[in-house]
């Protein structure tokens, strides 16, 4: 076996066994099919032993490729973060950064720290993934992403391989279209009537909290008839129905100044605690990693985003 190790052929292993077609894989390497295949057999005659099981219909990863592959994507990753590092001490402007953002909090403060560190690092090469916690939460494992800004469920439970810097709960509410019942009714708003409409919104809120707040047996059947990640759908439901949306206040401002939706929360008697509707965010990265300088830079504007008042 030879004792030295090429990462451009390590990171053919690493194509082929995400893609299990060598033409696909092949593309990802900017490489014809005949040449990829030849790097793969060159890396197992090298490493002594078989990466792959391959046949007209089919590649799969042998035993010993499963074992391998992991240090695999450890020796990308170290080499990845040794040219950060080489990056940050020769005083570079530019890098590469791969991070990824779920759905709701994409919607957050996302495009401000992007724009942050394009001014602060103008050749910054930047790969935002936007995607489900369970497929960004694989691409964290494997060293394809530095860190993932994640929405957090209520009950949700984190593999202890990820460290979480949780971010400050954003303010929710409950909104309607402006010619709600609700919103036309003169006098306040008992908090029985809301349960007499239907309830959308991205993350049902804790609905422990929502038993104690109606006084209801918990178990109880909530109102809840749509639960979406989609934003466009929620506005436009809410805009067309008599549904009340549960959601972060930030992302409806322009509707709110316009008059399209009204915020509800301020005319319902008794008052409603301010911390019972949150939207909890964190930022997840691996336990026991160090961020690259530049991952670093952007997850502390993230916090610093976060923790800033609304305006």
């Amino acid at each position: 076996m030879d004792d030295s190790i090429d990462l451009k052929r390590v990171r053919h292993l690493v194509y082929l066994s995400e893609e299990l077609h060598f033409s696909r894989a092949a593309a990802r390497a900017h490489l014809s099919q005949t040449a990829f295949s030849r790097s793969i057999q060159s890396l197992e005659s090298d490493l002594g032993v078989r990466l792959f099981d391959r046949d007209t219909r089919s590649v799969t990863l042998t035993e010993a490729g499963k074992q391998l592959i992991g240090r695999a994507h450890e020796l990308l990753s170290c080499a990845k973060r040794m040219q950060a590092q080489a990056n940050d001490l020769a005083g570079t402007e530019g890098g590469e950064l791969r991070f990824g953002v779920t759905p709701m909090a994409a919607n957050l403060n996302t495009t401000d720290v992007l724009v942050k560190l394009r001014k602060s690092i103008p050749r910054l090469v930047l790969n935002v993934q936007v995607n489900f916690w369970e497929h960004l939460s694989h691409q964290l494992e494997t060293d394809q992403l530095e860190f993932v800004v994640a929405t957090l469920r209520a009950d949700q439970q984190f593999d202890p391989r990820f460290s979480i810097t949780h971010l400050p709960p954003q303010p929710a509410s409950i909104f309607c279209r402006r010619d709600h019942p609700l919103a036309r009714q003169a006098q306040p708003i008992a908090r029985e009537q809301i349960l007499d409409y239907p309830w959308s919104g991205v993350v049902p809120s804790n609905e422990a909290s929502l038993y104690a707040l109606f006084d209801l047996t918990p178990g109880t059947l909530l109102p809840w008839t749509l639960s979406s990640n989609d934003l466009n759908l929620l506005r436009e439901t809410t805009l067309t129905s008599d549904s009340l949306l549960l959601t972060w206040c930030s992302w409806l401002a322009q509707d709110l100044h316009e008059g399209l939706l009204v915020d509800l929360m301020p005319f319902i008697q008794p008052g409603w605690p301010a911390d019972l509707l949150t939207i909890r965010n964190a930022v997840v990265c691996q336990a026991g990693r160090t961020l690259s300088p530049i991952a670093q830079q952007a997850v502390d504007s993230i916090i610093a985003n976060a923790r800033s008042p609304l305006p």
